[in-house]
């Protein structure tokens, strides 16, 4: 058997003879397939993620997740032109800001919707692990019906997990995995990055507002989200307004705030995190501009439920943001000129509850 399919089989046959040792800085245990991997040095998955080295800007930017959130993102980084590719200042100049690179998605078929593992969180955290350990290994199958036949995949140089459930159920696992054994590779949690540049950018105790899509968590999750941050910086006092996707209308930040109003929630919002690909970012900035200015009537309105200096974070941006910041930083960018081009794989459930990864709607993944 192949080493991506012995990766996976020695995990699952490790994590019942190996107790949960480590601990993380918290305190907590990981689960205990990544307790496993650390303390095994004789599993295949010990010696991917300590020899892993990122360092090469031959590898790909590797998006994993559900379906129309890899898409979007996909979409998004085939097409952004925010920065100037010479001097990295944000401006656009006519040029890609991926030019050159390869964007890999690994569509989670075999797991999606995340959703569906309410009361089996430890199970999401597991798979959230393994995502990341199948982008981060070299083979998949040709096809899901043959299991023999095998072909290889590239390899990451940034991992992008793409899901919000990924940050509130897995991220925690992952960090331990790659802390514990010395791994270089960066991987990205969206809600996280976004809550990272609201906690830099305001000071104090935030009320910040979530405007979510159709695969966003619960307003529980969000709000657990925030004040794990909020913890971790020592803010007291931080709160949560989640506004869903199935009762927003055509200007989505003008409802979230008309809902605000009916339920009384008038506290002003520090921060805006829209947690939905399907926004209009450049739409929602134009709104908030507007609705902040005092000589637009709106501002009568709705100018009350807005803190000065408002930060909007934006799902697509953010993750178009962090990864040519990582690119950048590390020279990772293949300088080659050339458009982006993409390669999607996804993952097909095995016998075992686990899963295996197939090219997906592109083909041949060695193409």
């Amino acid at each position: 058997m192949k080493r991506y399919c012995l990766v996976l089989a020695c995990c699952v046959a490790a994590i019942a003879a190996v107790s949960c040792k480590k601990k993380a800085e918290s305190g907590e245990p990981p689960i205990v397939l990544v307790s496993a991997i650390i303390e095994n040095e004789s599993m295949p998955a010990h010696g991917l993620v300590s020899g892993y080295d990122a360092d090469d800007p031959l590898k790909n930017i590797f998006l994993v997740g559900s379906p129309e959130l890899c898409e979007s993102l996909r979409a998004r980084l085939m097409e952004v032109d925010d920065f100037d590719n010479i001097d990295g200042s944000r401006r656009s100049d006519g040029l890609p800001d991926f030019a050159g690179e390869v964007v890999s998605t690994i569509v989670d078929f075999a797991n999606t919707p995340y959703s569906s593992f309410e009361g089996r969180e430890d199970a999401l955290r597991e798979v959230t692990v393994r995502n990341v350990l199948a982008a981060m290994d070299t083979l998949c199958f040709i096809n899901e019906y043959d299991k023999s036949g095998v072909a290889s995949k590239p390899l990451p140089k940034v991992v992008v997990m793409v899901s919000p459930y990924a940050t509130a159920w897995g991220k925690y696992d992952v960090d331990t995995l790659m802390t514990a054994l010395g791994c270089n590779l960066p991987v990205v949690f969206p809600v996280e990055s976004m809550l990272d540049k609201v906690f830099a950018a305001k000071k104090g105790s935030l009320a910040v507002g979530f405007i979510t899509g159709e695969e966003s968590l619960s307003p529980e999750g969000y709000a657990a989200l925030l004040a794990s941050k909020a913890a971790k910086e020592g803010r007291e006092g931080c709160e949560s307004i989640v506004f869903p996707s199935e009762i927003m209308a055509t200007d989505p930040l003008l409802a979230f705030l008309d809902s605000c109003l009916v339920e009384g929630k008038v506290r002003p919002l520090d921060a805006i995190i829209v947690d939905d690909p399907n926004a209009d970012a450049y739409a929602l900035r134009l709104t908030l501009g507007r609705i902040t200015n005092p000589d637009n009537p709106e501002s009568l309105s709705y100018g009350k439920l807005i803190a000065p200096g408002c930060v909007l974070q934006e799902i697509t941006e953010a993750v178009s943001d962090e990864c040519y910041a990582l690119l950048r930083a590390g020279n990772l960018f293949t300088h080659n000129i050339a458009f982006p081009r993409s390669l999607e794989f996804k993952t097909v459930a095995a016998p075992d509850s686990t899963f295996v990864l197939t090219p997906y709607d592109n083909g041949d993944p060695l193409r």
